[in-house]
């Protein structure tokens, strides 16, 4: 079905991203997200402020003192980084910080505030619901209770999919595949 619409111009989150060879983990937090291609180059760009050894959760568009950029949920913390040419990250604040989250909605649009020792930062103009969803899904991080695991095997279908089509290396591949393994 994806080929249908990709023939008429209506390509899927997966087939947008292809081309930038990005890590399962991103990857699977941008389809959860609501996006479209203008966001594409903000989410490869994000990869950049990621440690290896942190698992992309959540990610969402949103606002932040008055600056649009992605508001990104990791295993290990939480972050807002803007967009465009000046990219940077306004602020970074690890789970163990972390005292509260909070997400709420009003009439289609939502806000996440974060709350550590040393103050509160809101992020807002959230479309939808996913502010509420990250604030859980933080909430279940920082009280260890263990997330969805993702599906190996779909992984490394993605994963073979990336080299087939030519968007990684056979190497990129193979290094890949063995962090996938170590997963298991």
């Amino acid at each position: 079905m994806s080929g249908f619409f990709s023939r008429f111009g209506k390509l899927t989150v997966a087939e947008r991203l292809a081309p930038f060879g990005l890590r399962p983990d991103t990857l699977a937090a941008a389809q959860a997200m609501v996006s479209d291609p203008r966001t594409d180059v903000e989410i490869a760009a994000l990869e950049s402020v990621l440690t290896h050894a942190e698992t992309v959760l959540r990610m969402m568009d949103g606002r932040y003192d008055g600056d649009r950029g992605l508001l990104v949920l990791t295993d290990h913390r939480v972050f807002f980084r803007t967009r465009g040419r000046n990219r940077h990250i306004p602020f970074s604040v690890q789970l163990v910080d972390v005292v509260a989250v909070e997400g709420s909605t009003h009439k289609a649009v939502g806000s996440v505030r974060v709350i550590s020792a040393d103050g509160s930062v809101v992020v807002g103009d959230i479309l939808g619901n996913q502010g509420e969803q990250l604030a859980s899904q933080a909430r279940d991080a920082m009280a260890g209770r263990p997330r969805p695991a993702r599906d190996p095997l779909a992984a490394l279908v993605e994963l073979r999919a990336l080299r087939d089509n030519g968007t990684i290396t056979a190497a990129e591949f193979e290094v890949r595949k063995a962090g996938l393994w170590r997963e298991i």
